[in-house]
């Protein structure tokens, strides 16, 4: 019975040091997601509007996680109807409005992200549009991961 009894406490002493002792930690960043689309309204010119990027993060290790930075690259892959933009757009660049910029030891949280995107609208039509895909590389101090996200539809009104 004394030896049973040892056993649970041994296990039990285990699984609560998980992530202090080093035993299963990890960290993963996971399910990256952008809006999945915004209409452009008529008129536009060059109007700005947020792209919200998403990223669930897991910090299932010892210490807290810092975010050194976040870059994008956005790609234009499909275009429908009276598509007069450029067909070959590409974008990348740094991702300023993020949040959080830390992650506590233990914690699972969603990284938020905010891209700036503009559109022009003169009355292209409202089965036109233009599809871009994302791509994420998010620099921590453990580590670099890249991640891609579903794709984004501009479309007209």
């Amino acid at each position: 019975m004394a030896r049973s009894a040892l056993l649970v406490a041994s296990l039990f002493a285990l699984v609560a040091c998980g992530p202090i002792c080093g035993i299963g930690a990890h960290l993963t960043l996971s399910n990256a997601r952008v809006d999945s689309s915004y209409t452009c309204p008529n008129p536009s010119d060059n109007r700005p509007y947020i792209v919200h990027g998403f990223i669930d993060v897991d910090n299932y290790t010892s210490k807290k996680l810092t975010i050194k930075a976040v870059k994008e690259h956005d790609e234009l892959v499909k275009t429908g109807g009276n598509w007069d933009g450029p067909t070959t757009a590409v974008d990348d660049g740094p991702v300023d409005g993020y949040s959080p910029k830390t992650v506590n030891s233990g914690d699972k949280t969603t990284l938020k992200l905010n891209i700036g995107f503009k559109c022009t609208n003169s009355g292209a039509g409202s089965s036109t549009f233009g599809e871009f895909s994302f791509k994420f590389t998010v620099q921590t101090d453990n580590g670099t991961f890249t991640l891609t996200a579903n794709h984004h539809r501009l479309q007209f009104a």
